[in-house]
Formats: structure tokens, sequence, C-alpha cells
């Protein structure tokens, strides 16, 4: 076997970790910074590589953008999911309901940042189709955790009133997220997300 035979797939991993490399610092700039900051340039800077490769390896900074946001999507979505998991039934009631999805949507100020990222995939997908298909994705696992924290609080059509459950949640956190995520107090939240429950089940 010669040299250039196995050269090729030591490049073809480099070239592959290089992307992924870059992927994740996209991801990183997303949470952090939000879509407006992802540029070539910044996620060159981000991920410590060349501007060339950048381009060399994206096309365009939508490819970058849509690749990266449906790795964000089902990262968000594994630890939503993971953490809802080991909640298991203790949340038998509105108020352990809403102290549960607390927990889970709000477990620290980087989590906050994947949800800043969330409501701003919402609104760029109106503006561009490609991205339906991830902002559905997203919302469908949220309406999943809805509900079932709405079955295991009692309501009467929890499938129902999911859909309802999470567009007024999210209606929430756009209110407190933008009183800024430092100022952001968890407590109050659960309390508002107490009463929520309370409605939705009641209206149900």
């Amino acid at each position: 076997m010669t040299t250039a035979t196995t050269s090729a797939p030591a490049r073809s991993e480099q070239g592959a970790e290089r992307r992924a490399a870059i992927l994740t610092a996209t991801v990183r700039l997303l949470v952090r910074d939000g879509l407006a900051a992802v540029t070539h340039r910044a996620v060159a800077r981000e991920t410590g590589v060349p501007l060339a490769a950048t381009t060399y390896y994206f096309a365009s900074k939508d490819e970058l953008v849509d690749e990266a946001l449906a790795i964000l999507v089902e990262d968000e979505i594994t630890r939503v999911a993971e953490r809802a998991t080991a909640l298991g039934d203790d949340i038998s009631s509105p108020s352990r309901s809403a102290a549960a999805v607390a927990e889970v949507l709000f477990p620290d100020a980087e989590a906050a940042g994947g949800l800043l990222a969330k409501f701003e995939v919402y609104l760029e997908a109106a503006r561009r189709p490609g991205l339906r298909a991830t902002a559905a994705h997203w919302q469908a696992e949220f309406n999943r955790l809805a509900e079932t924290a709405l079955q295991l609080a009692g309501a009467s059509d929890p499938k129902r009133l999911a859909p309802l459950l999470v567009a007024a949640v999210d209606g929430m956190l756009v209110h407190r997220l933008s009183e800024g995520i430092d100022d952001l107090e968890v407590q109050h939240l659960r309390d508002q997300l107490e009463q929520l429950f309370e409605l939705v089940i009641n209206a149900g």
C-alpha cells in the first residue's frame, strides 16, 4: 500500500474533525450571542481556524447556520428529554408540574441561551422555509413534554391541551427573557407556571 493511499483516509478524517469543530463553534455562538452574530469570520475566530476553512467546508452562511441549528435542536431535545425522564412521575399536581418544567427549562444560564436560540429559530423560520422543519421538530418535542406533564398532573385531555400550554409557556418565557437572563427569577417563573398549569388543567 502506497503512502498516497494511506494518507487519503487520514486527510478525510482530519477534514471531518475540522468540519465538526466549526459546527461546534457555531453552536456556541448561536447560544451565547444569537443568530445575528454568526458570520464566517466570527466562526473562524471562535474555532481558531483560518477564514478560508469555514468557506471551504460551508459554501454559504445559511448552510453553516442550518446545520448548526439542527445540532443545537437535537442537543436541546436530548437535554430536555433526559431531565424530564429523570423526574419520573413526581409531577402529579400543578405545583409539582410547574416546578418540574421550570427545572427542565432553566437548569442554568446556558439552557436559557438555548431557549433564546429556539425563539430565534421560530422567527427566522417565518422568513426561511428551510428552517421550518427544524422549528416544527423542536416544537413537537416540547409538546410531548407538556403532554406528559399534563397527563401526570391529571388533565382530562393532555393531547389537546399540550400545544396550548407550550404556546403559553413560550410567551411567558419571551417576556421573562426580555428582562435579561441575569435577572431571571426562577422562583417567580415557577409561580407563574403553576398558575398557568392550573388554568390549562381547569380549562380541560
